[in-house]
């Protein structure tokens, strides 16, 4: 018997009874089943949390809109010429006798060169 072989055999004994007990492989397994299998995942609460951001940033563009609009329905309510400036841009009516020239923008696309700058 070699007292120096007894020690390290008797150390990783320890590593390995504590790797096999029961109690830390069914929680090491619960874990797992959480983490990963579960309804309630982690990756499902991420991709969860990223919808609520967007829609919560849906949200407020929506308002921000229907501030505007209310704002507008306001305007026209107590304006009359507001009205008419509205039909005018957005639904395109005109007077009678009267022309209208609708001119749109194009974007002009600049080329692209390909020469570096020193």
């Amino acid at each position: 018997m070699n007292p120096e072989k007894d020690k390290i055999n008797s150390g990783s004994g320890k590593w390995y009874r504590f790797f096999l007990n029961k109690y830390l492989i069914v929680t090491v397994l619960f874990l797992v089943w959480m983490f990963f299998f579960d309804q309630n995942s982690y990756f499902i609460h991420k991709e969860l949390d990223e919808e609520v951001k967007v829609l919560t940033k849906d949200k407020r563009l929506y308002e921000q809109k229907l501030e505007k609009e209310t704002i507008q329905i306001h305007q026209m309510k107590t304006n009359a010429s507001e009205i008419e400036r509205i039909a005018r841009e957005k639904h395109y009516l005109k007077k009678e006798n009267e022309d209208v020239f609708i001119i749109e923008k194009q974007k002009v696309k600049k080329p692209e060169t390909n020469e570096s700058k020193d």
